[in-house]
Order: C-alpha cells, then structure tokens, then sequence
C-alpha cells in the first residue's frame, strides 16, 4: 500500500506484491516516467503505465 508522504522517483525499482501473474508471483518494475495521476514502469521489456489507484491496488512497495 502507497504509505502517506511515500513518493517515487524515475529510476526507483518497485515491487507489485499482488501483480496478475502466473501463480501470483511478484515482480519488480523500474520507474521510468511519473505523471500527476500515476507512474510508467517496466520491467523484461515491458512498459505499463499504471494510475496511482492501480498500483495502490497491486501492492507497490520501494525496493530499498
């Protein structure tokens, strides 16, 4: 869950705990862009832009 005053920055590595996946494994995304309603991430070539609802919603978390 995005934690109150928690910002990410293009290049922070973030996990989706809750990511819709085979066998609902977790994987991790690089930021690569921040918009005033959500985020661009990527991750094995992949690019999604998620709203900050949805990713609220898949359990992003900071890598630290």
């Amino acid at each position: 869950m995005i934690q109150a005053g928690q910002t990410y920055e293009v290049g922070d590595t973030v996990r989706l705990e809750n990511a819709n996946l085979v066998a609902n494994r977790t994987r991790d995304y690089e930021i690569t862009a921040t918009h005033p309603y959500g985020i661009s991430v990527t991750a094995k070539g992949h690019g999604y832009f998620l709203t900050h609802v949805q990713a609220d919603h898949l359990g992003i978390t900071k890598k630290p």
